[in-house]
């Protein structure tokens, strides 16, 4: 892979670069107006984008790492699949009906940033993957890190098995009126109900233990605990309409 170092891009040497499959450090895209480029693969260090529009370009497989940012820009029409915006800071930022699949926004902080169109089998994570979720203080004492608070509108995107964890606050965040999507803002009250009404619709202990091993992966594992609010997806709850003891525990979950 070739590199490209401490460099500044603007419209006229945009267009006849290849981008593809290269190592970018410390680079600056400003005022610029990408159409059709091939982005795939490479790799983006500390780079930063400002007032830029990007359209129908492939960053299938790049990633974007060590504190880049993107300010004021627009994605539309691009392939992000596979991508990783790895502890990014994503301010004023619009995504339009975009290929986001397999996407990972790891500790990226995200403020007035808006989707449009379909995310598929992608992550939210507050803190980075290889990060502790705990800070350790000179005596050894561990505490759980500060939530990250991003601002992000989905009420325009269709999400689908999109994972929101490790840390993240999504007071600020809107998501689209789905059937199949549940924002819960108390997790411990609702899923106490939750288990309640199941206790009373189902007779036997392993739909019981089901319900109950589900709960605790949603309220009790390291990646989602402390979180005040959890998305719930009601297809991934292994439940169907045709069957009168689920139905009434999809009412359950829609009246809390």
């Amino acid at each position: 892979m070739a590199y490209e170092i401490e460099r500044k891009f603007e419209q006229k040497s945009i267009e006849h670069f290849d981008f593809s499959y290269k190592i970018f450090k410390n680079c600056f895209f400003e005022d610029c107006k990408v159409e059709n480029k091939d982005f795939t693969n490479s790799i983006f260090q500390n780079c930063r984008f400002t007032r830029c529009e990007f359209k129908n370009c492939n960053f299938q497989s790049a990633s974007f790492q060590k504190s880049g940012k993107w300010i004021n820009c627009s994605f539309t029409r691009c392939d992000f699949s596979k991508v990783i915006i790895d502890n990014l800071k994503v301010d004023t930022v619009a995504f339009s009906n975009n290929y986001i699949h397999k996407t990972v926004f790891n500790g990226t902080e995200l403020i007035n940033v808006v989707f449009e169109g379909k995310l598929s089998s992608s992550w939210f994570f507050g803190i980075p993957q290889k990060e502790s979720l705990y800070a350790v203080n000179f005596f050894a004492y561990k505490k759980a890190k500060a939530l990250s608070l991003p601002t992000i509108n989905f009420e325009k995107a269709l999400l689908q098995d999109v994972v929101f964890s490790r840390s993240l606050d999504l007071s600020k965040t809107k998501f689209p009126e789905h059937e199949q999507l549940i924002i819960v803002k108390n997790p411990s009250k609702f899923f106490t109900n939750f288990l309640a009404k199941v206790k009373q619709v189902f007779a036997d202990t392993a739909r019981k233990n089901y319900y109950k091993d589900l709960v605790y992966n949603f309220l009790y594992s390291a990646n989602k605990r402390n979180m005040p609010i959890i998305v719930v997806y009601l297809n991934s709850l292994n439940l169907s309409q045709d069957n009168i003891q689920d139905r009434l525990i999809i009412e359950s979950l829609k009246g809390n």
